[in-house]
């Protein structure tokens, strides 16, 4: 049985600011799913491997926030 804990098998998701600018989505960040994050942020995508959040919010991120 894997553990949850190994990074290769761990979920992610992608979050961004709550504000909505009506384009791309801003302050993009990957982190691992269940990790806690603020309030101004909410889920947009996931959970998936880390490599496809990172494919998915170069595609719908702002590029200059996405991290």
């Amino acid at each position: 049985m894997s553990d949850k804990s190994d990074l290769r098998v761990r979920g992610y998701i992608v979050i961004a600011l709550v504000e909505d600018t009506g384009k791309k989505y801003q302050g993009c960040k990957v982190i691992p799913e269940g990790e806690i994050y603020p309030a101004i942020y909410r889920q947009v995508y996931g959970p998936d491997s880390q490599k496809d959040c990172e494919k998915w919010a170069a595609a719908h991120c702002d590029k200059k926030a996405t991290s």
